[in-house]
């Protein structure tokens, strides 16, 4: 067994506690990634003697029309895109107000339909109580209005999902594979030694490089993505793992400057080697300036004209050893494992949403990267340039 293969036998024995419940692997090999990862699944499964394990490629899967609210880039592993509208994803463009298919010059009818949809759709959700379902997805398997993973969870079935493995380059293989490592418990660890002293301190104060501070009052309780699922019902996660993340509890405490290292490009990739740039945050709010960098500055537009404003949203610990400026992730999703700290600008947050009321539009969340010296909870210092220091 080859230390990618061992990984993922601990995300199913260790993370998912799996006995001798059915088991379903539903794979593609759209690209690179994606193949090497299915290839290391099917050997652990097939080592499984258990008649109830599954074993699905999703040949030629339809591309997601969007992603992020946006038009989704062009996967840069495929000569040609098989962007068939199916009827979930136009309910989905109706719900979220975008209307890719008149964009993309498409009409949905009998022929635009991927059979498969429905049939692997039906064959996931059809699984008994307590199966788990593993998801490699070179983008992003549409199977559902919104996230399958919601749907199959509220079912009693677990999920261990992999998306957008088309966005890693050859180049980061080897620091995707070891990010996939197992490192619960020193997951565990930190969220719980954080989440104390957040419990107690009247204020968080994170330090740039150049000395500014932008000081968060307050915060809520610390939530993790650490791969522990012993207190939750719902087992499962979008790996690699290894963040904790929290928020002001009130949203307009946050002031104070920060430099800002890295932000995601409009095709997701992760801006990396940037001069870092200021960002100036009131109430909340960052306010605009003339020094941003053109792909920030857009980004910052697209907020103001869906959002009215870019309000600050979460405080972002990464804690994967393995994600590091010297090893980066190019995908934004598992950027944000990275040991560092970032922030999501937006209003959208999945986990907080509630705080915010329905009728006001939440749409984006893009998390930036802070070019970090040190962080403070309360007189705790918890980053120390910029490395864990707990």
């Amino acid at each position: 067994m080859n230390s990618l293969e061992q990984s993922c036998s601990d995300i199913l024995t260790k993370n998912m506690w799996y006995q001798d419940q059915s088991t379903y692997l539903l794979y593609d090999t759209e690209s690179p990634l994606a193949k090497v990862l299915s290839d290391a699944w099917i050997n652990v499964l097939s080592e499984i003697k258990n008649k109830e394990n599954t074993i699905r490629e999703f040949k030629n899967p339809p591309q997601p029309l969007y992603r992020g609210g946006l038009i989704n880039p062009d996967n840069p592993h495929l000569k040609e895109q098989n962007r068939i509208v199916t009827s979930h994803n136009i309910e989905e463009n109706k719900r979220v107000g975008l209307d890719h298919h008149e964009a993309l010059k498409v009409e949905l009818n009998e022929e635009n339909i991927d059979p498969q949809v429905e049939l692997l759709k039906n064959e996931l959700i059809s699984l008994p109580k307590w199966s788990i379902v593993i998801l490699v997805q070179s983008t992003n398997f549409r199977l559902s209005t919104f996230r399958i993973r919601l749907e199959l969870f509220h079912r009693g079935i677990h999920v261990v999902e992999f998306n957008h493995l088309a966005y890693i380059p050859e180049k980061e293989f080897s620091t995707f594979t070891s990010s996939l490592s197992y490192n619960t418990p020193e997951y565990v660890r930190l969220q719980d030694l954080v989440g104390s002293y957040v419990t107690s301190a009247q204020n968080t104060r994170v330090q740039s490089v150049n000395g500014d501070i932008i000081t968060f009052w307050p915060l809520e309780k610390i939530r993790g993505n650490t791969g522990d699922y012993s207190q939750v019902e719902n087992k499962g996660w979008t790996f690699p793992i290894g963040e904790i993340f929290t928020e002001a509890k009130d949203l307009a405490s946050l002031n104070g400057k920060c430099l800002v290292e890295a932000y995601p490009n409009e095709d997701f990739s992760v801006a990396h080697g940037i001069e870092p740039f200021l960002l100036t945050i009131e109430n909340g709010r960052v306010l605009p300036s003339n020094n941003f960098p053109p792909g920030f500055a857009k980004l910052y537009n697209w907020i103001v004209q869906f959002e009215w404003e870019v309000m600050v949203r979460e405080l972002g610990m990464g804690i994967n050893p393995h994600i590091t400026s010297v090893s980066p992730l190019s995908d934004i999703n598992f950027h944000e494992r990275k040991t560092w700290v970032h922030l999501s600008l937006g209003k959208k947050h999945g986990i907080y949403g509630k705080k915010l009321p329905k009728t006001e539009i939440q749409r984006f969340h893009i998390d930036v990267f802070i070019a970090l010296d040190k962080v403070y909870i309360g007189d705790e210092l918890i980053f120390d340039n910029g490395k864990i220091a707990i």
